[in-house]
């Protein structure tokens, strides 16, 4: 081992060019399984719902989000819910209530979680496979 300042200097300079270069594979590799897992979390969710059913869950959830911001808006959104070839038009409080789309929305609720682990296994599957 040396003590010249010149091989000192040298050597820290490879060990961060190292670094840096194992940082920038590491951001390539989890930013493609961060897309990756979206992906998959979408394809479950279009395997496992229906479009109603999930449009509905949206549309639950999201009034659930405003549910303490109701008092605040002066005039109502009023939402389209589809039904089987019907269409129901419903305020907040209406969609919150109503048994069918507080189904949808814990329908679209286990549908995600179940999508979100299945994914997370297949992306910890991929990463420990590269």
């Amino acid at each position: 081992m040396s003590f010249n300042a010149k091989d000192m200097t040298q050597g820290g300079q490879i060990a961060s060019m190292r670094i840096r270069m194992f940082s920038q594979i590491a951001n390539i590799i989890f930013y493609c399984l961060f897309i990756f897992f979206w992906i998959l979390v979408g394809l479950v969710l279009w395997v496992k719902l229906s479009w109603q059913t999930f449009v509905n869950g949206c549309i639950y959830w999201w009034c659930t989000t405003l549910e303490g911001m109701r008092d605040l808006i002066k005039s109502q959104p009023v939402y389209e819910i589809r039904y089987y070839g019907q269409t129901f038009r419903m305020n907040a409080a209406q969609v919150l209530q109503d048994k069918y789309t507080v189904w949808c929305g814990e329908q679209l609720w286990s549908a995600f979680v179940l999508a979100a682990c299945v994914a997370l296994v297949i992306c910890l599957i991929t990463f420990f496979m590269t």
